[in-house]
């Protein structure tokens, strides 16, 4: 008698948690993963992508300068968040920031002859290059409508 009262315990239980993972994985599947950024990882995935003409000129730590400047104008423009803080959160400075990337060129690039950094031309190789990287580890989507 006592094996009847187990057994069906056991089911019960079993049932229970099967309905609690399959709602948390269903939650979880139209959930989108956050994109985690790492600078040293970012650094070298874009140093091993750039011509042979540029790498002539620039180590990684030229490439993870420029890539902070560019992180330091996402900032600046309220399109980036810490890690763990949603980026609707007190970073953005207004709804629906965007960060145009002619605009990030152009900063980066003034930023870098004030401070004797890396040419221009080369500047727009590691920020091409950053925005693929971007993609690739899905932190942006698509470019914004007008």
């Amino acid at each position: 008698m006592a094996w009847i009262f187990f057994s069906v315990g056991a089911v019960l239980v079993v049932a229970i948690a099967f309905v609690a993972i399959g709602q948390v994985v269903g939650r979880m599947a139209d959930e989108r993963p956050p994109a985690v950024y790492d600078l040293n990882e970012a650094a070298l995935w874009i140093g091993d992508r750039l011509p042979e003409e540029v790498t002539a000129r620039l180590s990684y730590d030229d490439v993870g300068r420029v890539l902070g400047w560019h992180l330091d104008w996402f900032t600046e423009v309220g399109v980036s968040s810490r890690y763990g803080e949603e980026l609707a959160g007190s970073q953005v400075r207004r709804d629906g920031a965007v960060a145009p990337q002619e605009e990030a060129v152009d900063v980066v690039v003034a930023r870098s002859l004030a401070e004797n950094g890396p040419e221009p031309v080369d500047i727009v190789c590691i920020l091409d290059l950053q925005m693929q990287y971007l993609v690739a580890i899905g932190a942006v989507g698509g470019e914004a409508d007008d």
